[in-house]
């Protein structure tokens, strides 16, 4: 096995995992019962809440529903070179759209932490966010590092 292709391995495994983790922890904030602060309540309630700073709010909902999206073409992106890493198929390396992917990823979720972070601070004293922040922002870290451990098409060596 060639040292490209082990890169190939461990980068997609890293992006593929963070992806998947992400992903699921969207998918237990779906469950009910489990408050407001669910990616599901967000999606039906973006348009209808209202308060002083509801902006930071809304473009911090916004960005989770993007991130959400992100994360799932992630997971099949990874999934493909995956692939491309075991099998030696060069034509299956992903690591560029991965890349660009996963930096949208990491800009993403430090926005709408930043934006999480300033609507409870303004909210009240009392009030904290959970932890679903900051484990988007350091799994979208994860995934950056998967991305760029993997070698693209252009340095992949014969």
């Amino acid at each position: 096995m060639k040292k490209s292709q082990i890169r190939c391995i461990v980068g997609n495994a890293l992006v593929l995992v963070a992806s998947i983790l992400t992903i699921c922890l969207f998918a237990l904030n779906m469950v009910e019962g489990v408050g407001r602060n669910s990616i599901f309540n967000e999606i039906t309630t973006l348009n209808t809440f209202d308060g002083a700073n509801k902006a930071f709010y809304m473009v911090a909902g916004i960005s989770y529903i993007i991130i959400l999206i992100l994360t799932s073409v992630m997971v099949i992106l990874g999934a493909l070179g995956l692939i491309g890493g075991i099998f030696d198929i060069k034509g299956l390396n992903m690591t560029t759209a991965n890349r660009s992917l996963s930096i949208i990823s990491l800009i993403l979720s430090a926005l709408a932490m930043g934006m999480m972070i300033t609507y409870v601070a303004l909210l009240d004293v009392t009030a904290m966010i959970g932890a679903g922040v900051i484990t988007t922002f350091l799994l979208a870290i994860v995934a950056v590092v998967g991305a760029f451990v993997a070698q693209s098409r252009k340095i992949y060596r014969v």
